[in-house]
């Protein structure tokens, strides 16, 4: 079954996130900052609309050159055709982007062999050799727009390693793959750059139809999400409430690396077994009780997020 593979890997990466968090629930020591907390609680209160971004694949609005929401644009508009070797987007999950939630679907209508190669556009440590050097702008088309397309077409930065990928037929046209002919590249305004073609593999240039279908708005997407997966932490103890308060508003609060949690805390945590993790609606939980929620606290939706070491909850509850 699909898992949501970021979420799984945030979920067993919190502790080492989290290590220099403090809080009035305490931090034992100088070591905190090194080691993983034995627990960590924390709420924030969250409207509808937001709740999507936080556990689906999002894409942010457009600034700038952005292609990839430049991309989504045009497919939401009445579809979109893009070439890449892979699909640009994840393949069977919903989506959020702006104020909705959508799932996309593609067809491959074209492959096209085509070499990627592992190049270097490299700072010039000693002199430029003339007789090896190129003006970039009598490099063929095809070279000049794997430049643009890598934000190098002005010569800066260098000194970055790369890939550039060549069909067959722009291969030909190249005079840089794939064996250069030119071990440097120059600017009119003075800027050089070493170019070094370092490995090479085959793949397939595939051209992607892409459409879309809109799921929800975010804000209904994250209702079915509140009515789901939210649960309600009621008639809670003094010190269970203490906790939570503190979690509120003052901030994570967290038990350091050294100190054994409270009876409270342990019973506190406990509460969450048994309760679902907040998930895209199409993708499976998470079995861990560490992880993310949504819990209603008087009259309030958090999102919350609960990390506990399994060899902490020993503590006999009171």
């Amino acid at each position: 079954m699909r898992r949501r593979a970021l979420l799984a890997t945030a979920a067993t990466s919190l502790p080492a996130i989290i290590a220099g968090c403090t809080s009035p629930g305490g931090l034992g020591g100088s070591n905190a900052a090194a080691e993983a907390p034995t627990a960590r609680l924390e709420l924030t209160t969250i409207a509808d609309a937001n709740l999507p971004s936080k556990v689906l694949y999002t894409v942010r609005p457009a600034e700038g050159n952005d292609a990839t929401a430049q991309l989504l644009d045009r497919i939401i508009d009445g579809g979109a055709t893009t070439k890449a070797t892979r699909p640009p987007f994840p393949e069977q999950q919903d989506i959020a982007y702006k104020d909705s939630v959508y799932e996309l679907s593609y067809e491959v209508i074209e492959e096209t062999p085509a070499t990627r190669y592992s190049v270097k556009v490299d700072i010039v440590t000693d002199s430029v050799i003339e007789a090896e050097a190129i003006q970039f702008a009598d490099l063929p088309e095809v070279d000049q727009e794997e430049f643009a397309s890598h934000g190098l077409a002005d010569g800066d930065p260098v000194g970055i390693g790369t890939t550039f990928l060549y069909t067959d037929a722009e291969r030909e046209q190249s005079v840089l793959v794939p064996e250069s002919e030119y071990s440097y590249i120059t600017w009119d305004d003075g800027t050089e750059a070493e170019w070094v073609v370092d490995d090479a593999y085959n793949t397939t240039l595939n051209s992607y139809h892409y459409s879309a279908d809109q799921v929800a708005t975010a804000a209904d997407y994250g209702h079915q999400m509140r009515e789901r997966f939210s649960f309600e932490l009621v008639g809670l103890p003094e010190a269970q409430q203490d906790i939570v308060e503190t979690a509120i508003t003052d901030g994570p609060y967290v038990v350091g690396p050294d100190d054994t949690p409270s009876d409270a805390l342990v019973t506190l945590a406990n509460r969450f077994r048994g309760h679902e993790q907040a998930h895209g609606l199409d993708e499976d939980g998470e079995g861990d009780l560490s992880g993310t929620y949504l819990v209603r606290y008087q009259g309030d939706v958090y999102w919350t997020t609960l990390v506990v070491q399994s060899d902490a909850l020993t503590t006999t509850e009171g």
